[in-house]
């Protein structure tokens, strides 16, 4: 093996939430900014537009279900092709 050479690992950095809060029984998230200048005191900005994006399937734990990009990513790559 040559040791100059980095090889990719995969890696999960989250955790899936099985009972996620749903908005017309869909799954959505927030996009907001954030601007945190001190903790000690704390003194943060919040930029006002941020938005939302919600998948196009209402949510479903079914067994059958479970593959289904439209109703598990709110990604917009992904749901824009839905």
């Amino acid at each position: 093996r040559d040791m100059g050479v980095l090889q990719a690992e995969n890696h999960i950095v989250q955790r899936y939430i099985e009972n996620p809060y749903l908005i017309g029984g869909k799954k959505f998230d927030l996009r907001l900014y954030v601007l945190v200048l001190s903790y000690i005191p704390l003194k943060v900005y919040l930029y006002r537009s941020g938005f939302a994006r919600f998948s196009n399937t209402r949510f479903s734990m079914r067994k059958e279900d479970i593959s289904n990009s439209f109703i598990h990513l709110t990604n917009v790559a992904v749901q824009k092709t839905g």
